[in-house]
């Protein structure tokens, strides 16, 4: 059976607990002082940034005029071509790399399996043998 607390205990318990809940909104509070200010620093470093070039011709105003004469489509199209062919690589990395890591294993229970199995020869990362190829 719990033992109740005293009338002190309880004033003590609850005095602790009104200067934890202070000491967290003060810190929510200035948490969000840091993350706004940190962007509107931006926004106005931007800002500078951009009213120092104003009315001179630059390389930044050549770019923008270039990447303004390039159709969307084409950008685009682009875009996901390349992105296209790199996640290809990326997961043709990951598939070598995995069956490298877990070859072993599987040819020890292969083997477990049927003592008299060969081999197929290939590589570590799962490739065809160099010589085998045509």
């Amino acid at each position: 059976m719990a033992r109740k607390k005293s009338k002190a205990q309880l004033e003590a318990e609850l005095r602790l607990l009104r200067k934890s809940r202070f000491t967290e909104g003060t810190v929510q509070v200035l948490l969000s002082l840091i993350r706004w200010g940190a962007i509107i620093l931006v926004a106005r470093y931007g800002y500078l940034s951009i009213e120092v070039l104003s009315g001179k011709n630059t390389l930044a105003d050549i770019g923008i005029n270039f990447l303004s004469n390039i159709k969307i489509s084409v950008a685009f199209s682009w875009f996901v071509g390349v992105g296209g062919a790199v996640y290809g690589l990326s997961q043709r990395k990951l598939r070598r790399d995995t069956v490298e890591r877990l070859q072993g294993r599987i040819q020890m229970l292969e083997k477990e399996l049927d003592p008299a199995r060969t081999s197929s020869r290939l590589t570590k990362r799962g490739d065809t043998r160099p010589e085998d190829k045509l």
